[in-house]
């Protein structure tokens, strides 16, 4: 599929989905508190407005640069945040009402249940309440978005490491998303902060960027400066295929990053080494038979009595490269949820979310993103540099 279907594509679906949600939001807020006239056309134009924030500034960034669409950006997403958010606690509380009048009906106080002037009430207290919390979230979740990035350190135990590599350090960054919400200057500081922790080896596991080159080369161009004396080594994530793969591809490389797309490579010290392999995005193939993940291809034929490292995006490629006898897998996309309670989400197409986790002989850590997607927003996890020390 073109990136112009994919993305009308995906215009399309958000777009009607968007819609759905303002509207449930317009009933619960506008139509079931009974607002007077001014107070009712005011939210309804808000809500509109507001619903149109998100399309529109997919279109904005489309057609202006990076840096005249990033405030539009930066106001639709936060939206998103507090909609989702919104729509949730509304959901909640309608299904504690069912629940409520199911069983005031069984108790014979159905009649009582339906008096309007007590709907009205309860609809106003509740929407009051819901903003009140709504308010609350987003307030924390904004202030955890612009927290330092934590550095989490853990010791990496892989079976069969050669002695020569117990201490190695690999540094893995992930799901930066530039040109969404993370600026030239947000990068630049997490590169200082990244070469700060004198990293043998780092790996970035896709979705650096959100856009094209065009746009966005200036804004990643500090990931260059990205030190370590084994090399920088990158696998495609599902944005770098919405954001034009090839071009982001031969300007990675430009840099002095390996991009490894299928295949493996070999990290030496002294008279010993470990492979390290890269496979592309579990989504790639749906831009081509060519781009498609390939298991095959990187992993057969390694010395089986060797550690095997593997690099991909999407955590769900464990379960391949547990057959062939990979020690451990780097993935990210998850952002750990980002976002409570949308976090249980994530697990109808995902089942790792973060953290360390064995499936049969292989280990699998899984980074919470380095940056942040679409909203600006964390509840529940945090931004996200890794240091494995391998023992």
């Amino acid at each position: 599929m073109s990136k112009t279907l994919t993305f009308i594509l995906f215009f399309s679906i958000g777009t009607l989905i968007v819609a759905a949600i303002h509207y449930y939001l317009w009933v619960r807020i506008v139509k079931d508190t009974c607002l007077s006239d001014t107070f009712r056309h005011i939210g309804t134009y808000l809500l509109i407005t507001l619903a149109l924030s998100f399309p529109a500034s997919l279109v904005i960034s489309r057609l202006f640069s990076y840096k005249y669409s990033y405030i539009a950006l930066w106001i639709a997403y936060l939206w998103i945040g507090i909609m989702m958010l919104l729509f949730c606690l509304f959901l909640f509380t309608d299904i504690v009402k069912v629940l409520f009048f199911i069983f005031a009906k069984f108790a014979g106080n159905s009649e009582e249940m339906m008096n309007l002037e007590r709907r009205e009430f309860i609809s106003r207290s509740v929407v009051s309440g819901v903003s009140v919390l709504v308010l609350a979230a987003t307030g924390l979740g904004v202030k955890n978005y612009f927290a330092n990035v934590i550095v989490k350190k853990l010791d990496m135990l892989l079976t069969g490491l050669p002695e020569v590599f117990k201490g190695f350090k690999i540094v893995q960054i992930s799901d930066l998303h530039i040109g969404q919400l993370m600026t030239g200057p947000m990068l630049k500081e997490i590169v200082d902060r990244v070469n700060s922790l004198k990293p043998d080896l780092i790996a970035i596991t896709g979705d650096l960027v959100d856009g094209s080159t065009y746009k966005l080369l200036n804004e990643v161009a500090s990931i260059k400066d990205l030190k370590a004396e084994k090399g920088v080594y990158f696998v495609t994530g599902n944005h770098e295929y919405y954001s034009g793969v090839e071009d982001w591809t031969l300007e990675i490389e430009k840099m002095g990053i390996k991009v490894l797309k299928n295949e493996s490579v070999i990290i030496k010290q002294k008279d010993d080494f470990f492979y390290l392999s890269g496979v592309t995005d579990h989504e790639a193939k749906r831009f081509g038979k060519e781009h498609a993940a390939d298991f095959k291809k990187a992993l057969s034929g390694l010395k089986k009595n060797k550690t095997q490292i593997l690099l991909a995006h999407q955590p769900i490629a464990v379960r391949e490269a547990s057959e062939y006898g990979v020690d451990l897998v780097l993935a990210g996309h998850t952002h750990g949820g980002q976002i409570w309670p949308f976090n249980y989400l994530v697990y109808l197409q995902q089942p790792y979310l973060k953290g360390l986790y064995q499936y049969k002989g292989t280990k699998l850590y899984v980074n919470q993103g380095t940056g942040c997607w679409g909203p600006p927003m964390r509840l529940g996890s945090f931004n996200e540099i890794t240091e494995i020390i391998l023992t």
